[in-house]
């Protein structure tokens, strides 16, 4: 009888330390995965705020405020040719001989000598 007591109760321990290094092993693996989820958040927001960072230095810088006048306000330097792209052509292409609305031409000549006036 002392032999099946002593047998049940190492058997007792041994599933009691079973069950306590299961759930230990359980926790440990949440926690894991808590950590490498926070991590790749922290990592997501650190990301977005260098985003933002560049952005806002790309705002305040010269090249920016120069971008914007040059399209809100039609700015330019002198020197510069300005292209004023309408949105029904001037002339139209009629037929092989009228070279003087070929749109092929008038594109060369554009974009060689630009708009003698352009405001």
């Amino acid at each position: 009888m002392s032999k099946t007591l002593l047998s049940l109760f190492i058997l007792l321990a041994c599933v009691i330390l079973i069950t306590n290094a299961s759930r230990s092993i359980i926790d440990t693996y949440q926690v894991g995965s808590t950590y490498q989820e926070r991590k790749r958040q922290t990592e997501r927001q650190y990301l977005e705020v260098i985003k933002k960072k560049n952005e806002l230095d790309y705002i305040n810088s010269p090249f920016f405020v120069e971008k914007q006048l040059r399209e809100s306000l039609n700015f330019y330097r002198k020197g510069e040719k300005l292209l004023v792209f309408t949105e029904q052509p001037a002339t139209t292409f009629q037929n092989d001989t009228d070279k003087a609305t070929d749109p092929y031409t008038e594109w060369k000549n554009l974009f060689l000598y630009g708009i003698a006036d352009p405001l």
